[in-house]
């Protein structure tokens, strides 16, 4: 049977290469991958040869070394295996390790019985790092800006150690501005940093520096500012946060700790802390919050789906800004505001781009539905039979609105676990010489799941 060797070439400095590795490459018809890649393993393959383009012979020894191609997308690797049916013994080349944010896996997926997959781990740049820190990895966060997007600074609020993997000088400056951001908005305390560059090459570079409250430390990391924004180095960035053990696990903004604007609602800590309880987010949750007004459930939900996303709904312009003010207050990145009336603006065909791009929710929460509630439930539940729905109501003709609606729905086995709590809270506020009790207004919580 043919074979495709997947190798992990470790950091890119030749002597960190496994023999294993090596010999596979020796052996090997034809190599793919990244041109950077090609070269890296040129070099490790040979002290006095470099592997390229097409098939070389060495002075030394009289051996041929493999061909190579620049390709490294498995469908485009396995189509040109097609085409050319000759080679039998195939690598494909990756930096660091296969199994550390690697493509190797699109070739998991794309493999036929055709080929036999012998994949050969390489050192990661993450255990690399950590022995040069002498620190251990295994309680890590493990994330990566490479070609993607990441919740940065919640990650570092509720892991005590994050490593990223980074783009360029670019990533490097734009993750620094955003954490001296968090400290300053009291989102994040004093926060340590490593920054390694091109670890393992002759021009490795650590630095070390902390931010804190009033302190500009991003300039600490003296490369990434000026010019050397352009450097096209290969980036890693540990960072610890010593306060992430305190976290709690469970929601903890006060009423206060949100920007408010007059006659704009907001959800009030008691109603809101219970109704996300009722809809039981996950790290990986995708939520619509419909008619955010202030954005505390936006920005509270935000905070537990750490991996997911929030899309926040409003109709009125100034609610809107207002709920971008507090996303963009609490330093978070996996928010997409949205101007627009729902369902309509999160349709498809909506008239926002965005909508063209908005997958379907794990969860709904209706803060308000101005007259849209069974359009909205409809809708949420066609997007995703099994989504979790949980709505607000203070007046008696919504929530009998929604009574009606959930009878409709049980009916025709379409929703289940439904659950309806009315909340009453008070707040005791000094007169005088007395604290008096305070009511705010009963919220009706009404919480089901799709079947």
């Amino acid at each position: 049977m043919k074979t495709l060797n997947l190798i992990g070439l470790g950091t890119g400095n030749e002597n960190f290469l496994t023999k294993e590795a090596e010999s596979i490459l020796k052996n090997a018809e034809i190599i793919f991958g990244a041109k950077r890649i090609l070269e890296i393993a040129g070099n490790s393959l040979s002290q006095s040869q470099s592997v390229g383009r097409q098939a070389e012979t060495s002075e030394n020894s009289g051996e041929t070394l493999p061909k190579t191609e620049p390709l490294y997308r498995a469908e485009e690797i396995f189509s040109y295996l097609k085409e050319n049916p000759q080679y039998q013994n195939v690598a494909v080349v990756f930096s660091g390790d296969v199994g550390f944010f690697s493509g190797a896996s699109a070739f998991y997926e794309e493999q036929t019985g055709e080929w036999k997959i012998s994949v050969i781990p390489g050192i990661s740049s993450a255990v690399y790092f950590a022995a040069k820190l002498q620190k251990s990895w295994q309680n890590w966060k493990f994330l990566s800006l490479h070609g993607s997007k990441c919740n940065t600074i919640e990650q570092i609020r509720k892991n005590p150690a994050c490593f990223f993997i980074l783009s360029g000088a670019e990533d490097v400056k734009s993750l620094a501005e955003k954490i001296q951001k968090a400290v300053k908005n009291k989102i994040l305390s004093e926060i340590k940093c490593w920054l390694g560059k091109n670890l393992s090459y002759n021009d490795e570079k650590i630095t070390c520096c902390k931010f804190s409250k009033g302190e500009e430390s991003a300039r600490q990391f003296d490369f990434s500012q000026g010019k050397a924004q352009n450097d096209k180095g290969l980036f890693v960035l540990l960072v610890e946060n010593e306060c992430a053990k305190y976290q709690p696990v469970t929601q903890s903004l006060n009423d206060e700790d949100f920007i408010r604007a007059e006659k704009i609602p907001m959800t009030k800590k008691e109603v809101r802390r219970l109704s996300l309880a009722t809809l039981g987010l996950s790290e990986s949750s995708v939520l619509y919050d419909i008619g955010s007004g202030t954005g505390s459930v936006t920005v509270e939900a935000a905070r537990i789906a750490t991996e997911g996303h929030v899309f926040a709904v409003e109709c009125k312009k100034e609610a809107f800004e207002l709920t971008k003010k507090n996303v963009e207050k609490f330093c978070l990145e996996n928010v997409t505001p949205i101007l627009g009336n729902a369902p309509e603006c999160l349709k498809a065909d909506g008239n926002s781009e965005v909508s063209k791009e908005i997958p379907a929710p794990t969860h709904v929460f209706i803060g308000g539905s101005k007259g849209n509630l069974s359009e909205i439930v409809n809708f949420s539940l066609q997007k995703n039979p099994r989504a979790r729905i949980v709505a607000n109501f203070v007046s008696l003709e919504n929530l009998c609105e929604m009574q009606s609606l959930l009878k409709n729905l049980e009916s025709e086995n379409k929703i289940k676990d439904v659950e309806i709590i009315q909340v009453a809270v008070s707040h005791a506020e000094k007169t005088g010489g007395f604290h008096l009790m305070k009511a705010q207004n009963p919220v009706y919580i009404v919480g089901f799941s799709g079947s």
